[in-house]
Parts: structure tokens; C-alpha cells; sequence
């Protein structure tokens, strides 16, 4: 008869066995493991010291592209807008430094800004929608201005303010859209005549919420101009080709990516180049899409005269 004891003995013997079979096998893997491990750590730190030296490389690459910009960037962009009138157009959060850097470079090559119009955020905010329909509908309506039929703030306002901006209608028209909005704190003229041009830089910055009201009603801003004739150029910083940001917008699947061409860099002095630049092609229809987002087509347009 089998006793309680050999049964036990028997379940010692068992976990005996299995320790030692561990035992023996972790001394006999413990050198290959060990050695390979040991291989894979030693590849990923070179890896790392080489994409490490490669980021290096590059930011000194784009630290001497802007150097080279700031430094040559008028004589880049010299003659490239001869006589050419451009509008400057700063959309909610618009920082003077770029429009100032994009003004500067346009005045070297030989253009003129026929006016410089700031957007508030009372124009992209969502409650103020109800303001700007009874404007376009029941408010100053220009003869000849052909609105869309719809019931979208954005696209109306849009339409009716790139009608005036494009210098469609009469010469009063201008003015008198520009004094309703601003009587509804919309835009600002910042004390300076606006004139009429065919030729639009508009400039915005940051991200914006997907589907926001406020990316919509940009949007429909730059589409509506477009649509009316203008050539447009869209310049803003990096963070405005994501995120539903104005130059995402653009070259998104709802965007007019064809026919308004946009920068993400302008915040810098290569993309202020880049933008002045891309002015001067999208007169003659060539679009392009420019900086350092993965949806731009190139870091910066090829000169031309």
C-alpha cells in the first residue's frame, strides 16, 4: 500500500527535477542571451548617435537658410513684384511680426500694399454668425454682387467682402462693407486707406479646432476670394498647417489646394521670402505649396524673374 510519505517524497522529487532543469538551462542560454542582448543595446545607442548628429546637421542647415534669407532675401525677391499692388490680409491671431516681415520683403521686390485689413475673432466667433448673415442679406448689399444660397455665415460674408476687396462694384462699395463690419467689431482698418487688389496675402497662425466654426469661416474667407478672381497666397507658422489651421485648411480634401497657394513658415525669414515669392508665381497661375509640413511640396519656390 502507497503511503502518505512516498507520495510525498514523490511530489519533492517532481519540483527537484524542474529546478534543476532550470537551472541547467538558464546557465547554458545565459551566454547567447546575454551576448545578443548585449549587440542589440550596442546598435540602437549607435543608431541613436547617428540620427542624434543628423538632427544637428539639420537644424544648422535650416539656422544658415535663414541666415542666408535675412541677410539676402531682398535681392531674391528684387523686381519679382514690379508695380504689383498686393492686399494684406491678417486673420484672428495674425502676429504683426510676420505681416511686417512678409511687408518688408514684398516692398523689395518692388510691390505696393494697397491696404492692410485685420480679421477680430468677433468674426469667427460661432455667436456672432446671426450678425453677419443680416449684414449680407438685409444689410449693404453692393448691386452686382451674386451671393452664395446658402445659410453659412462664413461663406456669405466671405463673398461679400471679397466682391469689394477685389474692386468689383462701384467705388463707394469698399468702404461702406468695410464700415458695416467694423461697426460690428469685425475688422480693423488700423487707420489706413484700403484699396482694391487682385492680389491677396492672407496670414494666419496656430491651429485651430477640427471642425471648428473658426476654421470653417477662414476657410470660406480664402475660398471666396479665390473663387472671385483673386490670387491668393495663404502664409502662416507651422502650427497652422495642423489641426484644421488655415494653411491645412487649404490643402486639405475641402480646400482649393490648385488654386491658392500657401506657406507654413512665414514666421521666419526664409518663409517670408518663400511667400513673396509665391506671390509673384501665383500671378502667372502657378501654385505651389511651400515650408517644412509634411504637406508642403517644397522648402521654398524657385526664383524667378
Amino acid at each position: 500500500m502507497i503511503s502518505f510519505r512516498y507520495h510525498l517524497v514523490s511530489i519533492i522529487a517532481v519540483f527537484l527535477s524542474l529546478a534543476l532543469g532550470i537551472v541547467v538551462g538558464t546557465t547554458a542560454l545565459n551566454g547567447p542571451i546575454t551576448t545578443d542582448l548585449r549587440k542589440q543595446v550596442n546598435t540602437l545607442k549607435s543608431d541613436r548617435t547617428t540620427l542624434a548628429n543628423q538632427v544637428k546637421a539639420l537644424q544648422l542647415q535650416v539656422a544658415d537658410a535663414g541666415q542666408f534669407a535675412s541677410s539676402f532675401g531682398s535681392q531674391l525677391v528684387r523686381g519679382t513684384l514690379a508695380k504689383q499692388s498686393v492686399l494684406l490680409v491678417g486673420l484672428p491671431g495674425a502676429r504683426s511680426s510676420v505681416e511686417d516681415g512678409i511687408t518688408k520683403q514684398i516692398e523689395a521686390a518692388g510691390g505696393k500694399i494697397s491696404g492692410h485689413l485685420e480679421f477680430t475673432d468677433e468674426y469667427v466667433d460661432p455667436r456672432r454668425s446671426s450678425d453677419i448673415i443680416s449684414l449680407v442679406t438685409s444689410g449693404v448689399h453692393p448691386p452686382g454682387v451674386t451671393l452664395p444660397e446658402v445659410s453659412d455665415a462664413g461663406q456669405l460674408g466671405g463673398a461679400l467682402l471679397a466682391f469689394v476687396l477685389l474692386g468689383k462694384g462701384q467705388r463707394t462699395d469698399l468702404s461702406q462693407v468695410l464700415s458695416a463690419f467694423a461697426e460690428l467689431h469685425m475688422v480693423s482698418d488700423a487707420g489706413n486707406d484700403v484699396a482694391p487688389s487682385t492680389t491677396v496675402v492672407v496670414v494666419g497662425s496656430g491651429p485651430l479646432a477640427s471642425a471648428n466654426y473658426a476654421a470653417s469661416a477662414e476657410l470660406a474667407l480664402v475660398t471666396a476670394l479665390q473663387h472671385a478672381g483673386g490670387h491668393v497666397v495663404v502664409a502662416g507658422d507651422i502650427g497652422s498647417a495642423s489641426q484644421a489651421g488655415i494653411v491645412a485648411g487649404v490643402r486639405g480634401p475641402n480646400g482649393a489646394k490648385a488654386t491658392v497657394s500657401t506657406v507654413d513658415n512665414a514666421d521666419t525669414a526664409i518663409g517670408q521670402v518663400s511667400t513673396v515669392l509665391a506671390l509673384a508665381d501665383i500671378v502667372k497661375s502657378t501654385v505651389g505649396h511651400y515650408g517644412t509640413a509634411k504637406t508642403a511640396d517644397a522648402l521654398f519656390p524657385r526664383p524667378t524673374k
